[in-house]
């Protein structure tokens, strides 16, 4: 079995390059997606006693789900709290991915592909035979995720200040698929990058 994984910069395009990418897979494949995973995971109540134990109070809202707004401002932008987050939603993520993963090779199934934005920010921790990082430019990734999330301009700034560069992570990639243009110019990227590897 082949194992695959998409990372890269915010409002780069991982996930549209994640759809196209399997609508030209012939062969059996399995979609792993460490956001989707992270969404369910903020749902347990073990993640949400965990959250008040770390951060009190402030990081539930006034219904008692969690305060995504009071997470991306504060403690997005302070490495110590960000890793304390980290730290509570990383290992779960990480070990439904792995999960995943075994099922998937006992499933006989022929590929593996996760897509996991913070790759290289935990460590390059997943393994994987073949590593495409989606990259933009910075104010291509600026615009998208405000008209996208509807972010601010500074707010953006602040996701991204909290990742890694992404000129750090084209230097690391096996591929580099470049998303500043249209959609048919990333559908011409990934039709030049799926043909050959799924001869391999």
């Amino acid at each position: 079995m082949k194992s695959w994984l998409i990372t890269g910069g915010a409002g780069c395009g991982k996930s549209s390059l994640a759809t196209l990418l399997m609508e030209q897979l012939p062969m059996p494949h399995r979609f792993f997606s460490a956001d989707l995973m992270v969404a369910e995971v903020m749902k347990r109540e073990s993640t949400i006693q965990g959250l008040l134990a770390a951060f009190g109070t402030r990081a539930l809202g006034h219904a008692g789900e969690i305060n995504r707004a009071w997470l991306r401002d504060v403690v997005l932008p302070d490495a110590v709290l960000r890793a304390k987050l980290e730290g509570l939603l990383h290992p779960p993520v990480l070990a439904a991915l792995e999960t995943a993963r075994g099922e998937t090779e006992k499933a006989g199934v022929n590929l593996f592909l996760a897509e996991v934005p913070l790759h290289y920010e935990i460590g390059g921790t997943v393994s994987a035979d073949f590593v495409i990082v989606v990259a933009s430019s910075r104010s291509v990734q600026v615009r998208r995720m405000m008209e996208t999330r509807g972010l601010d301009e500074q707010t953006v700034h602040k996701f991204l200040e909290a990742q890694w560069p992404i000129e750090a992570k084209v230097e690391r990639a096996d591929a580099v698929i470049w998303n500043d243009g249209s959609l048919a110019s990333l559908e011409a990227q990934v039709l030049t990058l799926a043909s050959p590897l799924l001869q391999a």
